[in-house]
């Protein structure tokens, strides 16, 4: 195959790229689901940094472990709500999160390379 057909190959405009680039609406009949903030039914969230989680496990033998994970936080952009997905749940970490640390981050990065999640 020449070069010039595979360029053409990849081009947007060409057939089989249309449908992959026009938006759709979230719809759960599609089998999309977004989590929604449960104290103020948002669904923009920001990134807000990271927490350690620490579960606890047995190895066969009795052996007594504990396993440690770096697990992303986001803010919900309306209320400021902080969640946390961990082991196949959300987690509402609010009352663990730093919000005002966060803002001062977020006014920070906002200064330095325009706004975000409230654009």
């Amino acid at each position: 195959m020449s070069n010039t057909k595979q360029k053409e190959l990849v081009r947007p405009m060409n057939g089989g790229f249309i449908k992959r680039i026009i938006t759709k609406p979230a719809a759960e009949s599609e089998g999309v689901y977004l989590f929604m903030c449960e104290e103020c039914g948002g669904y923009h969230f920001r990134h807000a940094g990271y927490i350690k989680t620490m579960i606890p496990f047995m190895r066969s033998g009795g052996e007594k472990r504990v396993n440690v994970e770096s697990v992303q936080v986001m803010v919900c952009v309306k209320c400021k709500s902080s969640y946390a997905w961990i082991n196949e749940q959300m987690y509402n970490l609010s009352d663990k999160i730093d919000i005002e640390a966060w803002s001062k981050a977020e006014a920070e990065l906002n200064k330095a390379t325009g706004p975000g999640g409230e654009c």
